[in-house]
């Protein structure tokens, strides 16, 4: 639960408190900064060096199609309802979106590889 104070009506109307917690929060943003440095330094070169399809990227690539396969489904059944219901024209928008959607996801991999070579 979150941590509460209670704000004296002068502090709150000259604004300051806020000013004491300004060092609390700079040394917290300077923490994450320096954690997040070292993660990217350390994980992020293997990331990349696994990042073939018969490694890292293919796997998650494809656990994240089979996911997306069944959301596609939702969402055209969805876009069906809508279109039942008397939104046509919300129905085409929501089919032409996630079509476009699917296209980029399903290819994803040979956008990848097209980007590459050039």
């Amino acid at each position: 639960m979150a941590k509460t104070s209670v704000i004296k009506f002068n502090d709150f109307m000259d604004q300051s408190y806020k000013k004491k917690s300004v060092k609390k929060d700079i040394e917290t943003i300077v923490k994450i900064l320096s954690a997040s440095g070292i993660i990217t330094t350390v994980i992020f070169p293997r990331a990349v060096l696994a990042a073939s399809m018969d490694g890292t990227f293919g796997n998650v690539h494809g656990a994240i199609m089979n996911a997306f396969d069944a959301g596609v489904v939702l969402v055209i059944i969805f876009a069906g309802a809508s279109w039942g219901l008397g939104h046509r024209t919300k129905a085409i928008e929501i089919l032409i979106g996630v079509s476009c959607g699917y296209i980029l996801a399903r290819h994803a991999v040979d956008i990848r590889d097209f980007l590459k070579g050039i």
